[in-house]
């Protein structure tokens, strides 16, 4: 199943921007983190004056670098990124123009994973050689082929390797979310994966994940930082995630919050995550419902429990999940434009 809402064309009054992702090869070979911060600080004030804006990902020795903004801004960085001393042997894997979809001039994310650039490398070949036959994805699919590749053995095989059901989760008062996901890797026997988030300050945010299998499809639930959630890369992949759990603590302080970052993550994107809301009472779902309506966002009041029960937070997604059906595709094929 594909997904019918593909946000590539500019709505009317909406300049168009050119979409480009690239991947290299990293040359540093110590001190990455610096690096990635020397990185941020020269391209900001860069990227903020020609309008573009940029993610720049680290895995595994490789770059992947998403950028887009006004055509000739946009092909004059690319030829500056060509020599910069730093990177080698860059590969085109979308060119694209259409309608703005990265919210912030920049964003960073490094992910600790213990695989080899060789086997990174792999990917990126295959994505490579689909482009060079005319076949390329939306830049988030790129982006989650590369980085973040469903690795349940059931999945393997499967048509289509980007239909399975994305869960968000975030707590509005501690680190339940990370709990549930911790919990949750012990349950099924997954594997808990990590990555680290900058936006244009801090090197602030973190996101862990689990697969697992439900009703028979590939599943993957995201646990999100409260101060990831307005983060730029965060927010152009809300909407490929048809849920998000909300863990409220019943102190209107906290919940309140997390209801305004979730409005803020929200705020201008094509297609918005179904908020599942979990409450340790019932007048924490009013005001939550509340809260949804004004910022048009569609809640359910999916449980009654402490944010840190996570039996119960699990039957209340599992219920979800066992009445979603089939998972739709977050991949859109994108008509390739001339390099």
């Amino acid at each position: 199943m594909v997904n019918s809402i593909a946000p590539y064309a500019a709505p009317p009054g909406q300049v168009e921007v050119e979409r480009v992702v690239t991947a290299s090869i990293c040359h540093v070979k110590e001190g990455i983190y610096a690096q990635m911060e020397d990185i941020r600080a020269h391209s900001l004030p860069h990227n903020a004056a020609d309008g573009i804006h940029a993610i720049l990902h680290y895995q595994s020795g490789w770059f992947v670098h998403w950028a887009e903004g006004p055509s000739p801004q946009l092909r004059a960085l690319l030829l500056r990124l060509a020599g910069d001393p730093r990177h080698h042997s860059p590969h085109t894997l979308h060119i694209s123009r259409g309608r703005r979809i990265l919210p912030t001039p920049w964003s960073m994310v490094m992910s600790q994973a213990t695989e080899s650039a060789v086997q990174f490398g792999r990917r990126v070949m295959a994505l490579r050689d689909q482009f060079e036959k005319g076949i390329q994805y939306s830049p988030s699919s790129v982006l989650r082929r590369l980085s973040a590749p469903m690795q349940l053995p059931q999945a393997q095989g499967l048509a289509d390797p980007e239909a399975f059901h994305r869960v968000g989760i975030c707590s509005a008062g501690g680190n339940e979310a990370f709990g549930m996901v911790g919990w949750l890797a012990q349950r099924t026997g997954g594997t808990v994966a990590k990555r680290r988030f900058a936006g244009e300050q801090d090197m602030d945010g973190s996101s862990e994940y689990v697969e697992f299998m439900e009703s028979g499809h590939p599943c993957r639930m995201i646990a999100v930082a409260r101060n990831g959630l307005t983060h730029g890369l965060r927010r152009a992949f809300l909407p490929d995630w048809p849920y998000f759990v909300m863990l409220f603590s019943g102190a209107p302080k906290f919940d309140d919050a997390l209801m305004g970052r979730m409005a803020a993550a929200c705020e201008g994107l094509p297609v918005t995550p179904a908020l599942l809301g979990i409450a340790p009472n019932a007048e924490t779902h009013q005001r939550m419902q509340a809260m949804a309506a004004e910022a048009h966002l569609a809640y359910t009041a999916a449980g009654m429990a402490r944010p840190d029960d996570c039996n119960a937070i699990w039957q209340a997604v599992q219920q979800q999940l066992q009445h979603a059906g089939e998972p739709p595709s977050s991949v859109w094929d994108v008509p390739r434009m001339a390099a």
